[in-house]
């Protein structure tokens, strides 16, 4: 891939990704405890973060419908100690790997739990459990210790910090530095932490996810310090998303790898290309996370490069109708608002075939999500 091919395949790369979450009214049939009920806000949120942090070896839609309604049964009744989390997991045992995994039943269905799945969920409630009032509800707990992460973490690398201090008290339920070093925050940025950045993206990018937030910190905090507390992590310059790093793992790097292997990606530099790629155009890492839902979703199921922006590109009308359909094929898990949705082919690179045709098409199509 030359220059010109890269700069192409970074500014259709970060098109898709103002795409994924312009007009996001809600999650549709997804997240349907998490953004439609009444339930206390600080409740749904932790919600969102249990489902943020279970193995996504399901699929999204799984996750999103009978893992919600499984973490939703951990929360019933307002847990106060590990054993309320624990006497709701079924045959709780030990896998090939060392791993507690376990079932929980939910509307005579069941959602098993698998491989470390149960290890970050007792964390999470381990450091809940074990900081702040005892009486304070655990949803409550969560969103405060969300709110001490945003009003200490601010300036720069300030989305890094709040995610560093994610993974050690609650991912991984260990004693980390309360002032982390620059080495500190490069080993934590080493490690393969797919779930924790997805949790961070939604957090700070998607709009139903940002509206969920600023009413949790306000039904914790009080209006005026939870009004503060969101418009200081919604602020670029507080917290500049840029920062956000690309939540890959093995399995999604096919058509990351197929477009720019000449580049010397591997399975294991993905993450590195996407910094570096990121660092030189002024963007951040994750807008290629869409790249590889497009490699391990769309590419695996419809076997054809015919409407893919890096193939074929015949999905975008180039101004032909007056709304936007990219969106609609690329995530169909969220209900958009079409009317935000304005096509603009002229300065659209999309529309204008920017990023057509660069990618090899050789595509691992085996792998499902």
């Amino acid at each position: 891939m030359n220059l010109n091919q890269t700069r192409s395949f970074v500014e259709v790369c970060r098109k898709l990704d103002q795409l994924r979450f312009a007009g996001t009214v809600d999650w549709d049939g997804l997240g349907e405890a998490i953004f439609k009920s009444t339930t206390k806000a600080s409740t749904r949120l932790l919600l969102f973060w249990l489902c943020s942090i279970i193995d996504q070896f399901y699929g999204y839609v799984q996750v999103w419908t009978d893992g919600e309604n499984a973490m939703l049964k951990l929360l019933e009744n307002s847990p106060r100690s590990l054993s309320d989390i624990t006497n709701k997991i079924r045959d709780m045992r030990k896998d090939g790997k060392g791993n507690i995994v376990g079932r929980i039943t939910f509307d005579h269905r069941q959602f098993a739990l698998v491989r470390d799945d149960y290890l970050r969920i007792k964390n999470t409630f381990d450091f809940l459990f074990e900081h702040g009032d005892p009486q304070e509800d655990v949803g409550k707990k969560f969103v405060r210790a969300l709110g001490e992460f945003i009003a200490s973490c601010q300036g720069k690398g300030g989305i890094l910090k709040v995610a560093y201090f994610l993974d050690g008290w609650l991912f991984s339920n260990q004693l980390v530095p309360e002032k982390p070093s620059l080495a500190d925050l490069e080993k934590f940025r080493g490690k393969q932490r797919k779930r924790l950045w997805m949790f961070m993206m939604f957090l700070r990018r998607d709009p139903s996810v940002l509206g969920l937030l600023a009413r949790s910190l306000e039904e914790v905090y009080g209006q005026n310090e939870g009004k503060v507390l969101y418009r200081k992590w919604a602020d670029a310059e507080r917290f500049d998303p840029r920062e956000l790093d690309l939540p890959t793992d093995m399995w999604n790097t096919r058509l990351f790898k197929a477009m720019i292997g000449q580049l010397g990606v591997d399975i294991k530099g993905a993450r590195r290309i996407a910094r570096e790629l990121a660092s030189e155009y002024g963007t951040s890492p994750s807008v290629f996370d869409v790249t590889f839902e497009i490699g391990a979703n769309r590419c695996a199921r419809t076997g054809s490069c015919e409407k893919c922006p890096f193939g074929d590109n015949a999905l975008c009308h180039k101004g032909k109708t007056e709304h936007c359909s990219i969106p609609d094929w690329l995530f169909p898990y969220y209900m958009k608002n079409r009317e935000e949705l304005h096509c603009d082919p002229e300065n659209c690179p999309i529309g204008q075939d920017v990023g057509k045709n660069i990618c090899t098409r050789q595509i691992d199509r085996e792998i499902e999500h």
